[in-house]
């Protein structure tokens, strides 16, 4: 049994926009109004093919973050192994000396300079006693 009757068919006539709509004067259409509607049609921009919206700027910049941290990932796990003592200078050669030298003076001029940066056992250390 269906409680919910069906309305009549007249009820649209008693609608109020349709009153409105009845006392909106007619407009007639110009003689280039097919024309116009033609035009905008054609001139209207279509939806651009899947392709093209590939190629855009702004996913290739997406696709460019992707890949460099992509590579970045890659290169740190694959990387070349570090081996033990390859590259450490040796400590026994001339130059290290001198370098050696030149930072102990280095520091002791800036220490000179800012004595409120070093603490008293630091500036001993500096002075080598």
């Amino acid at each position: 049994m269906n409680r919910n009757t069906t309305p009549p068919d007249d009820l649209w006539e008693t609608d109020p926009v349709w009153k409105l709509l009845d006392q909106a004067p007619p407009l007639k259409g110009s003689s280039r109004f097919a024309d116009d509607v033609v035009r905008a049609a054609r001139l209207a921009d279509s939806e651009k093919p899947w392709w093209t919206r590939i190629f855009s700027p702004a996913p290739l910049a997406g696709l460019a973050a992707a890949t460099a941290a992509l590579t970045f990932a890659l290169v740190s796990l694959v990387g070349p192994k570090i081996q033990p003592n390859a590259g450490i200078p040796l400590m026994d050669s001339p130059q290290t000396s001198a370098i050696q030298d030149v930072v102990e003076t280095e520091m002791l001029i800036v220490a000179v300079d800012h004595l409120e940066y070093f603490s008293d056992h630091e500036l001993v250390s500096l002075i080598g006693f």
